[in-house]
């Protein structure tokens, strides 16, 4: 089975790299190298880049995890004007297996593969062992996914639940979602739980405190609301985690999530401190007749910093490649 492929293939960065076994359970992951999409016409060309890079080693499979939809047989990158069949790739570069993955299902399938020293607890729990999980992942936009066991394999199940309406639970939440139904017409769950969502729910702050917001950047209202030097800043990044909270609280509802919640992103590590203290966890739990339901089901933050790897990885383990 080894070496084979794993790559992470994002609008504007392709991370190649290759498994060569495994070592205590993990995989060894090697030969990272980044690369631009934008300098390569096709996911043809990008994958023999690659292959010309590794001097000679010949895999055996590959697996990429995709920022875009997968239809079939046939994958559209999103921000990159590359249209590929799974089966002629394969065909092409003599591979055994080769697969193409969501990315954030890659990010769903890796879950299962996480150590406790690979995750942050951010609300304590009992996770049932082979239970569905709630995967979520506030970035640019809000990545949202499960994962359900079924014959002995994990099975990703991709979704668009950053995109359902967002609710409040205080008057002061209510008024925050009148000010962006005024600003955006539509108050989804990415609108405010994102990286520009955190500015977009930063302008409607202000607007319900009756003060002009300023031109502020994602890492400027964290700065600002870390340090306590802005009142507004520090009211939108709790308001964040408390939002974030109760959507998490949602998806573990949602998908019956008794195997846990697990977040993902780039932003959440920024202000990982503020998020343990904050009111996440009991806006998680807060659920009026089904509080029960969610109060035992832990909540984690993914620290392990190549999770597109070692989902594409897991995957292909399971495909049997």
């Amino acid at each position: 089975m080894f070496p084979y492929i794993v790559a992470d293939i994002g609008g504007t960065n392709a991370r190649f790299a290759l498994v060569t076994g495994k070592e205590g359970g993990q995989f060894v992951i090697e030969h990272v190298n980044i690369l631009s999409g934008a300098e390569f016409a096709t996911f043809e060309l990008i994958m023999q880049a690659y292959l010309d890079s590794l001097e000679g080693i010949k895999p055996k499979a590959a697996c990429v995890a995709i920022a875009g939809p997968i239809d079939g047989d046939t994958v559209k990158m999103t921000n990159l004007d590359w249209v590929f069949s799974k089966k002629s790739v394969k065909e092409q570069f003599g591979f055994t297996a080769f697969d193409a993955i969501n990315d954030f299902a890659a990010v769903a399938i890796a879950t299962s593969r996480l150590g406790s020293s690979d995750l942050l607890t951010v609300k304590q729990g009992n996770a049932d062992e082979h239970a569905n999980k709630a995967i979520l992942g506030p970035g640019t936009g809000l990545g949202v996914a499960g994962l359900m066991y079924y014959k002995g394999q994990w099975v990703p199940v991709p979704s668009e639940g950053g995109h359902v309406n967002l609710a409040p639970a205080t008057a002061f939440e209510a008024d925050i979602l009148k000010a962006g139904m005024a600003r955006f017409a539509h108050v989804s769950a990415e609108v405010f739980i994102s990286g520009p969502g955190l500015v977009n729910l930063y302008q409607c702050v202000a607007d319900v405190h009756g003060i002009s917001p300023k031109a502020l950047e994602p890492k400027d209202i964290t700065s600002a609301a870390l340090d306590g030097s802005d009142k507004a800043c520090l009211d939108t990044l709790n308001r964040f985690c408390s939002f974030l909270g109760a959507f998490t609280g949602n998806l573990v509802l949602t998908y019956g999530a008794k195997g846990g919640a697990y977040l993902a992103g780039g932003i959440l590590p920024r202000f990982t401190d503020f998020l343990m203290t904050s009111e996440f966890s009991e806006r998680f739990s807060d659920k009026g007749v089904m509080s029960h339901y969610v109060k035992d089901v832990p909540a984690s933050l993914i620290t392990y910093d190549q999770i597109a790897f070692l989902g594409a990885a897991a995957w292909l383990e399971q495909l049997g490649a």
